[in-house]
């Protein structure tokens, strides 16, 4: 798809669902059972559209390396988890994109493995760093599963929302 000379709109606009996502997942912790702990990724849900309708170029990285560090800062407290990891889940994105036909049963499963992938990249480090001594078993049944099943769920309703806002953008209205 190609942009306008007004294209830095969507990366702009990836701040948006950045903020939203830890006061969702604050919200919804709050009310359902302690045991389970929900995180929500509409950020990286937003990412991961952004990669597939968009062309990825070096300054794409750069800037997901930027929103890394703002994330590691502001979400995590430290330096180097998703600085690494979302420029390694875009570059996969882009690779197998070039091999699969695109359609939403596609988009769903890339959407799944993304999330997935993230989450356990995210556990590793969080392991390697000695922030958690949580067992794999543990953090699959209360925190993996509700979340991608939440995330899911929040790219089914937001997918057609976000697809429409990249295609408006996609017409240069500005001449």
């Amino acid at each position: 798809m190609n942009f306008s000379k007004y294209s830095f709109v969507p990366f702009l606009l990836s701040f948006i669902p950045f903020l939203w996502d830890g006061h969702i997942s604050m919200i919804l912790n709050h009310y359902l059972s302690p045991e389970f702990f929900l995180s929500s990724h509409l950020f990286i849900i937003y990412v991961f559209l952004m990669t597939l309708n968009l062309s990825t170029s070096r300054l794409s990285y750069l800037y997901l390396i930027f929103l890394g560090f703002i994330y590691d800062t502001y979400y995590l407290k430290t330096i180097g988890i998703v600085i690494l990891t979302l420029p390694i889940l875009c570059f996969l994105l882009t690779q197998l994109s070039r091999f699969v036909k695109r359609n939403a049963y596609v988009d769903l499963l890339l959407v799944f493995l993304s999330l997935f992938i993230f989450d356990i990249i995210n556990f590793g480090f969080v392991l390697l760093y000695g922030y958690s001594n949580e067992s794999i078993t543990d953090f699959i049944i209360y925190q993996l599963s509700p979340s991608l099943f939440f995330n899911l769920l929040m790219f089914i309703l937001t997918k057609p929302i976000i697809e429409k806002l990249f295609l408006y953008l996609s017409v240069d209205r500005f001449k």
